[in-house]
């Protein structure tokens, strides 16, 4: 049993690899209105998704991206 299962806070290198490729993906789609995306403000909603459970690539990359469209509408934090 890997060492992560006893420090789930602790984050290896798989799983940065996979929230990396999942922010610039994010970030390479462009939402309905052609708005530039807040890298920051799309990392840590990628980062709060992966917490919570969601480690699948694509479910987490159109979660992610449904999140930050919702953001710029709203104009603020969306959780």
């Amino acid at each position: 049993m890997p060492d992560r299962y006893f420090y789930p806070g602790i984050l290896a290198s798989d799983d940065l690899k996979l929230l990396h490729e999942t922010v610039r993906n994010v970030l390479q789609v462009e939402n309905g209105e052609g708005a530039a995306r807040d890298p920051e403000a799309v990392a840590r909603i990628v980062l709060r998704l992966y917490r919570t459970g969601l480690t699948e690539h694509d479910k987490l990359l159109q979660l992610a991206g449904l999140m930050v469209d919702r953001q710029a509408l709203v104009g603020g934090p969306v959780f």
